[in-house]
């Protein structure tokens, strides 16, 4: 290889790393994929740290004046498993002489764009919501509640997008305005309190960091404790806020109902 081929080799590494990690896949993952596109050089130098909230290559041989570093950060993150899975097929179709790093580049930079519409993310609360509902042991009081209670989530998406929330504060502010609402109208429709129980545990769901907290335990017990930590702490944090929000949502609907 020619030293700008080094380089697209390092750059399209790069971009693989950034795509897994801002779909939320496992650091350890991350790594194990990158080296994979990075072994095609066969040079005795390839390392690669991810975390969280950064990625790191670096490649370097015998011939080389001086070693070829990338630094990324990472500063968003939502769950897309079908990236992940694009990406790993993608590295693996390099390293089997299937893709050409040109056409591998122009591959993942479809795979970044891919993301899933605003009807389908909005169809998918509303089914996870009265989904949980029902698993929970909600009547059909319960259903057309927790239905209600999904749409006045999806009505704080544009917010988020607009004022650029992070997770913490967003985190707040939705279950607090669910808490708020869905209190009134319980109360005003003369549901129970298990009824307003099942419905905004239900409402949580979508927002629950779960896949950032499985994905901690799984980077720890793979060896890497700084990132599963990171994740972890990330994910608990996240639900703090989640446990704030209706809290302080609840108070202030029994101030008002009071």
């Amino acid at each position: 290889m020619e030293e700008n081929q080094y380089k697209m080799l390092v750059k399209v590494a790069t971009l693989a790393g950034i795509i897994m990690l801002e779909s939320n896949a496992e650091s350890y993952r991350v790594e194990t994929t990158v080296e994979r596109i990075l072994s095609v050089s066969q040079l005795p130098t390839v390392d690669v740290f991810a975390n969280t909230t950064g990625l790191f290559i670096t490649l370097d041989g015998p011939d080389f004046p001086e070693p070829i570093t990338y630094i990324k950060r990472i500063s968003q993150r939502s769950t897309h498993l079908t990236k992940i899975h694009d990406v790993n097929q993608i590295s693996r179709d390099i390293t089997n002489d299937q893709l050409s790093l040109a056409e591998a580049y122009q591959k993942l930079k479809k795979v970044n764009r891919k993301t899933y519409s605003s009807k389908s993310t909005y169809f998918a609360t509303v089914l996870l919501v009265v989904a949980f509902a029902l698993l929970l042991g909600g009547s059909l009081d319960t259903f057309l509640l927790s239905a209600i209670a999904s749409l006045l989530l999806i009505a704080t998406y544009p917010v988020r997008d607009w004022l650029n929330l992070n997770d913490f504060i967003y985190g707040v502010f939705a279950t607090m305005v669910v808490a708020i609402l869905m209190s009134l109208i319980t109360q005003f429709v003369g549901a129970s309190e298990r009824t307003l129980d099942i419905t905004i545990i239900s409402v949580l769901m979508p927002l629950f960091p779960g896949t950032a907290f499985t994905n901690g335990f799984r980077d720890s017990f793979k060896g890497d404790y700084g990132a599963g930590v990171a994740k972890i702490v990330e994910a608990l944090t996240i639900a703090i806020s989640l446990g704030v929000g209706v809290a302080v949502g609840l108070f202030i609907a029994k101030g008002i109902l009071s």
